[in-house]
């Protein structure tokens, strides 16, 4: 069996709705999660290192935070940003389900759109998890001051403004999130025997993506 399944996505394309209905099947342990009004926040067993940009992580310090691993007879789901094969330095056996990206422009426009409203128009229930989204968005000291803007009545789209240092209006708007979605890399992957990959046009299938995962699971 699995020690990890990495659910290896981009922004948008549902990773942590995903990764938690994986987590229900019974040689998963369950993975813990809040749900909002249009996405899902999860705790994964990393504390979302893997959710990070893989541009901010420290170089190969990630792969520090990856030691001592607790034995477990049930796999732990892990949401990830980062790219299978680079996982694979460290997870090499593991299983990975991939979210390709989009293939066509008025997918690429309907992903734009699905990150705006579902991310960057939402807004966190805690300051927990606001200080979550802004350690998975920068590596900036959080300060008193920083940690007093977090704790009002924000968007995660608030928050990027306050990440920036950037004055709120729709000028800043459009170039902080032009510069953050051009970040998405294109995903596209193949099946293979440690691999499954699921097509962007899938994504809204909920319980079809998930069953290729489920009769893999079901054969070990």
């Amino acid at each position: 069996m699995y020690r990890f399944i990495f659910v290896c996505y981009q922004h948008g394309t549902g990773g942590e709705r995903l990764s938690v209905d994986i987590s229900l099947h019974k040689k998963c342990n369950n993975l813990p999660h809040d749900e909002m009004t249009s996405r899902t926040w999860t705790y994964d067993y990393f504390d979302k290192l893997f959710l990070k940009p893989p541009e901010i992580p420290f170089n190969d310090n990630w792969k520090m935070q990856c030691k001592d691993i607790t034995p477990s007879d049930l796999a732990d789901v892990v949401p990830s940003h980062y790219r299978p094969e680079r996982i694979r330095e460290v997870f090499p056996n593991e299983l990975y389900v991939v979210i390709n990206t989009p293939k066509t422009s008025e997918q690429w426009q309907d992903l734009r759109k699905k990150v705006y409203e579902k991310v960057w128009k939402t807004k966190h229930e805690n300051i927990e998890q606001k200080i979550g989204y802004w350690k998975t968005h920068t590596d900036r000291e959080i300060t008193k001051d920083i940690l007093k803007k977090l704790n009002q009545d924000i968007t995660n789209e608030d928050i990027q403004f306050i990440i920036h240092n950037l004055e709120k209006n729709a000028t800043n708007l459009k170039t902080i999130f032009d510069k953050n979605f051009n970040t998405i890399k294109t995903f596209d992957y193949k099946n293979d025997e440690n691999t499954i990959v699921i097509e962007y046009d899938q994504v809204e299938d909920r319980q079809n993506r998930l069953s290729k995962v489920i009769q893999r699971l079901d054969s070990i």
